[in-house]
């Protein structure tokens, strides 16, 4: 009887501590898989300035606060604060700009724990504006990325530090493994703590062939075959939810496949990007020949930009105000017209989605030039607009004044 009671309550022993054993690998299952994500811990050194006639002495360490901010703001990197790094640099004594050499670069890395170190220039050459970018790999002090981008004009130098900043981005691409298919939706394994953002787009693979050494038959990499790509449309702390818009075959894309990040918000451009200052018009010169008047074909541009602001076409509307945030245009008549339109319209109540959304970019493209003059005309959108989506914006281009 004794021996039938001890098995008993060894059984029932057993089947608790195989319960608590489930329990605590459900339990632990979302931490594992969150810790398995860390965030790019990178430094930004203050960009070394080359020529003459800036605004402002300050300017490396402004070009360098604009690109924490971007990448602070892209969610997948652990900068290093800059009163950190500067007194770490004091102490070891080295150069807080410019190039750093492969010694000092790999001695910042290990003191700060970072794996990549970004450290540049800005160059002015007359009224030509260059910012120069480069990656350094902290174990071997190498470059492996380099970026740049030129302006004529100081006023579009943050943008286009926004814009470098997207391009390095694309250095570091997320990687990650679908842990659902249903329909045409993919859930992948990380979210809004790894800086998954919606509309972001991700590739997926499967595996191919496995390379070997043919000396010693050491396993060297797995080719990687693209089998489909899907856009970010829901985004969780932990987790993601897409939409797959390519597939090689039905069903191609599963559980348990590796997927990778592509472009994100902004699409890197191929080439250099110049911003050039309206021209100034010319004058036409008297000859012989009786003179016809043609408009120059700036003008002839500025038009049809104000044609199309100016129709009832609410997606011209649209198109108009990106021009101008993208191209960092500072035309006292475009803008005059863009804050007429908005006046016009920000007080209509419509349900027409596309309303809101031609008067949302109007006041981010006025809010982007940053002008007092239009300063009063958005706080008055803020405050007055019917629409409460509308009233975010204005708030939101405020920010910038």
């Amino acid at each position: 009887m004794e021996g039938g009671w001890f098995c008993r309550l060894r059984e029932k022993r057993g089947r608790f501590l195989k319960w608590v054993a489930a329990a605590l690998v459900i339990w632990l299952m979302p931490l594992t898989a969150q810790a398995d994500f860390e965030k790019i811990r990178i430094a930004v050194l203050d960009f070394q300035l080359q020529g003459q006639g800036y605004e402002t002495e300050d300017m490396g360490a402004i070009v360098a606060e604009w690109f924490i901010t971007a990448l602070v703001k892209a969610g997948r990197f652990d900068v290093v604060e800059r009163a950190m790094l500067k007194k770490i640099i004091n102490e070891q004594k080295l150069g807080m700009t410019g190039v750093i050499d492969e010694s000092s670069a790999t001695q910042l890395g290990k003191i700060l724990g970072v794996k990549v170190i970004i450290s540049g220039s800005v160059l002015k050459l007359q009224d030509v504006l260059e910012v120069n970018a480069r990656i350094i790999d902290v174990k071997t002090g190498s470059i492996i990325a380099a970026e740049n981008v030129k302006s004529i004009s100081s006023t579009n130098l943050q943008q286009l530090i926004v814009l470098m900043s997207e391009k390095i981005i694309k250095n570091f691409p997320l990687e990650c493994y679908v842990v659902k298919r249903s329909g045409k939706t993919v859930t992948i394994d990380l979210g809004r703590i790894a800086g998954v953002k919606t509309d972001m787009e991700f590739i997926v693979f499967k595996e191919g062939d496995v390379i070997k050494h043919p000396k010693t038959g050491e396993v060297l990499d797995v080719t990687r075959i693209q089998i489909g790509r899907f856009k970010i449309t829901h985004v969780q702390n932990k987790i993601a939810e897409g939409i797959i818009i390519k597939e090689e075959k039905s069903d191609a894309i599963a559980y348990g496949q590796m997927v990778k990040s592509v472009a994100g918000p902004l699409k890197p451009e191929s080439k250099e990007v110049v911003i050039r200052p309206p021209r100034k018009k010319i004058s036409p010169v008297a000859t012989s020949r009786p003179y016809v008047s043609k408009p120059p074909v700036r003008q002839k541009v500025k038009n049809d930009v104000l044609n199309k602001l100016r129709s009832n076409n609410l997606k011209n509307k649209i198109y108009v105000a990106k021009t101008v945030i993208r191209s960092g245009t500072e035309d006292q008549v475009v803008l005059d017209a863009i804050e007429e339109e908005l006046l016009k319209g920000y007080r209509i109540k419509s349900g027409n989605r596309n309303h809101v959304d031609a008067m949302s970019w109007l006041c981010k493209a006025l809010g982007a030039t940053a002008k007092p003059k239009y300063q009063a005309t958005l706080k008055k959108v803020a405050k007055d607009a019917p629409s409460r989506k509308l009233r975010g914006y204005a708030a939101k281009a405020l920010n910038n004044y």
